[in-house]
């Protein structure tokens, strides 16, 4: 072997090992096997994706058949051509077998089967090119050694088949993305053997479109109304390839004057410079036979009359291919479609959201609230004096409201009244939501809720899709015991969602039930939570459509999540726990402060880079360094101006002390938590739902103005803290009504609302 072969397999070698090291691992998403079709058609699951394989076989069949015929159908000239073909042939025909197999129950141990056949067919192709372009012996001992290395990244990617080792698709995608890119290349830059080397090109444009037919396989399925889907159309453009192929093998002679393709379009691109505007006549310069103004001069001799189709297929192809510009105008387009489809970024908007308003009826002033506990004979003194206490620092109003059943003497809970609460509340946050915008129930792909304690069965989705009617497919979640950050949780869920379902359309339900979780003992860090929660819910729609933008308030740019449930003080913050004497409550720790400024200070840290100013993150990095070095002149660490990063601020409304430790920590000022703390006054605690009444506060007042960007803080148990950043995208009419309208002049409250 020469030294500048193996220099140059020990350079790939190298390469390979270093892109393994510093490149992050690929698992198979599960989401690949959501195909947009999953009709079922004469008992045939999935059944388009799956018939669509059915010219794989018919043309892997006629090429293994035509490279076997006698007096030499395909007129192989080199060593080791026949033999690479025929590999290339039997993977085209094994495609039919192992894609139809995979799509009548897609998962991963089918996909084995799915991918194994093309990557036969890809490595054959690779070293077909080598024996034709580079050197025919090299060529012919590289068939073998490609293979393994086919199979070897199949293997690589899916040892799970086998005892679950890797789950990387690295190796496969390098062996399937490669021959795509170096086969045009070699196809226009390294002279042929053989004429008719532009079928190669005309090959990848095929390929490339099948690729772009993948992506796009939810949008091609919704613009042809449900008919055909991306996916489908994508096999029968992928079983081109093997079709010019063996058009190009049939056609093909061995070339006289070997010359590349892109000599060959510079000399015909010099020649019409030259000629100007005459037009005598014409070459067609990709395959070296001259084309006549009036016919195409066509030399089939030895094709079979068994075989005529194929020369009108040959009339059709190179009628096309006499024009080598407009091909690569093709090519470019194709490929600038594909890397759109397969790049662009995944905007999510939130189009608008609805916050429940409860009847006046319900309101429960402080006065009320604290007659009520002493009527009610559950509690004793030391805890009527407790929550009393609790109630007049709370920073609740007169104006915030409870359920129904905790209006009465003495209060109850029961799974009835659980459930009208529930109905109460997200039922016309719903309504609102659905009138307001014209929303058809059935358009809604994804629907997620969060409840932290009441969970029933059927779920909180459940009753949503029986109540509006929605369609049979919708992807629902509910999700319970996330604590008061849930409702920013959820966003994150959708975001997730949406990464994988494009052209989807989301409805998210945030609340708490009031109603089951009055606790009645006397644990003090259990009273806390009866006095602070209160009832209300919230409605958001979003969409990652591009038609919604328009119409759409908001882009989402960030949202952070950080969990602190390794640590036993942050995780038992809030917890529910059975007291002594047996009775169920929320214990609310009196580090909960400390807490949430801890899981807060993590969050930033990962949220500030993304958003501050460059200046900002120079300050805070030099005092940081500063600090290190000089321990005993400088106290604390700078704490970047956010205002810098955000208009507005929305604060959780868990209470005037978390609002208050936000601004310390976050060094704002007290017009900066206007929002958060007008919303505790009003609505009280609503748990997960309290972010979007501060965003309709801001609304209300007409403070938020389009380019205007809001950052949402919430906190919950486990510890959480999650940090959702916002871009207003449209301008906000302030008359628009919402939860404030009815008395958004009476704010805010002179003086320290929180009492």
């Amino acid at each position: 072997m020469k030294k500048r072969t193996i220099y140059s397999w020990g350079a790939a070698t190298v390469i390979f090992v270093v892109l393994m090291i510093v490149t992050p691992t690929i698992p198979q998403s599960q989401a690949y096997h959501d195909f947009a079709d999953q009709r079922t058609f004469f008992g045939i699951p999935n059944a388009l994706n799956v018939i669509s394989n059915f010219p794989f076989l018919i043309i892997g069949l006629i090429g293994l058949v035509l490279c076997f015929y006698p007096d030499d159908y395909f007129r192989f000239s080199l060593r080791g051509e026949k033999l690479g073909w025929t590999c290339f042939f039997v993977g085209v025909a094994a495609v039919a077998f192992g894609s139809s197999y995979y799509h009548l129950h897609p998962d991963d141990a089918r996909l084995v089967w799915d991918r194994l056949p093309m990557t036969i067919a890809f490595t054959s192709i690779m070293a077909i090119f080598v024996i034709e372009r580079i050197d025919e012996h090299k060529g012919t001992y590289s068939i073998v050694p490609l293979l393994l290395v086919g199979l070897v990244s199949i293997l690589y990617w899916r040892q799970a088949v086998i005892c679950r080792f890797f789950d990387d698709l690295r190796p496969y995608a390098l062996v399937q993305f490669v021959p795509c890119i170096v086969i045009p290349l070699m196809a226009i830059l390294l002279p042929p053997m053989y004429t008719h080397s532009t079928y190669w090109l005309w090959a990848a444009g095929f390929y490339l479109l099948a690729k772009v037919e993948e992506a796009a396989d939810k949008p091609i399925y919704s613009w042809t109304h449900h008919i055909l889907s991306g996916h489908s159309i994508k096999h029968v453009c992928a079983a081109m390839v093997p079709v010019f192929l063996t058009l190009m093998l049939a056609k093909r002679s061995v070339q006289t004057e070997r010359i590349s393709l892109y000599k060959t379009w510079k000399i015909s691109w010099t020649r019409s410079r030259g000629k100007g505007t005459e037009e005598e006549s014409f070459e067609c310069t990709y395959t070296n036979v001259a084309v006549e103004e009036a016919r195409l001069d066509i030399n089939l001799e030895n094709m079979e009359s068994s075989f005529r189709f194929i020369d009108q297929c040959l009339l059709i192809s190179q009628t096309f291919m006499s024009f080598p510009h407009l091909m690569i105008i093709s090519a470019c387009l194709l490929i600038a479609v594909f890397s759109y489809h397969s790049f662009k970024p995944t905007h999510i908007y939130l189009i608008d959201f609805s916050c429940y308003q409860p009847p006046d009826f319900l309101r429960s002033p402080i006065a009320n609230f604290i007659e009520h506990l002493n009527l009610s004979g559950i509690f004793d003194r030391e805890c009527l004096d407790l929550q009393q206490k609790i109630l007049e620092r709370s920073g609740i109003g007169d104006d915030a409201c409870v359920p129904v059943t905790v209006h009465e003497i003495p209060p109850h809970s029961s799974l009835s009244a659980s459930r009208e609460e529930t109905h109460d509340i997200l039922f016309t946050v719903v309504q609102d939501l659905f009138s307001k915008h014209k929303i058809d129930p059935k358009s809604i792909d994804i629907l997620v809720s969060n409840c932290s304690l009441f969970c029933p069965s059927p779920s909180i989705t459940s009753i949503i899709i029986n109540k509006f009617g929605m369609r049979s497919n919708v992807k629902s979640f509910s999700l319970s015991g996330m604590g008061c950050s849930a409702g920013l949780l959820s966003i994150n869920l959708v975001k997730d969602l949406m990464k994988i379902h494009g052209g989807s359309l989301a409805l998210v339900l945030s609340m708490e039930a009031v109603s089951p979780n009055g606790y009645k003992g006397k644990c003090k860090s259990m009273l806390i939570a009866n006095t602070i929660f209160r009832m209300g819910g919230a409605a958001i729609l979003l969409s990652n459509r591009d038609q919604d933008k328009d119409k759409a308030k908001y882009k989402l740019q960030h949202l952070i999540r950080t969990h602190l449930g390794s640590d036993d003080e942050s995780y038992e913050s809030v917890m529910q726990e059975v007291d002594e004497e047996g009775l169920v409550g929320v214990a609310l720790s009196k580090q909960l402060v400390k807490v949430a400024s801890k899981a807060l200070k993590i969050n930033v840290v990962e949220l500030g880079p993304r958003v501050l100013p460059y200046s900002e993150q120079i300050k805070y990095i030099i005092s940081f360094i500063k600090r290190k070095w000089r321990k005993h002149k400088e106290k604390e660490v700078y704490t970047p101006n956010f205002k810098k990063a955000f208009e507005h601020f929305c604060i959780h409304a868990g209470g005037r002390a978390i609002i208050e430790g936000v601004e310390k920590h976050l060094k704002l000022e007290k017009e900066d938590g206007e929002a958060s703390r007008t919303t505790l006054y009003r609505y009280g605690n609503t748990s997960s739902s309290s972010l979007w009444y501060e965003m309709q506060y801001l609304e209300a007042k007409g403070r938020m103005k389009k380019g205007d960007r809001v950052w949402q803080i919430g906190f919950g148990s486990g510890f959480k803290a999650n940090s959702a950043v916002w871009k207003c995208i449209t301008e906000i009419d302030s008359r628009e009504k919402n939860a404030w309208s009815d008395r958004i002049h009476l704010y805010p409250v002179c003086g320290d609302v929180s009492g």
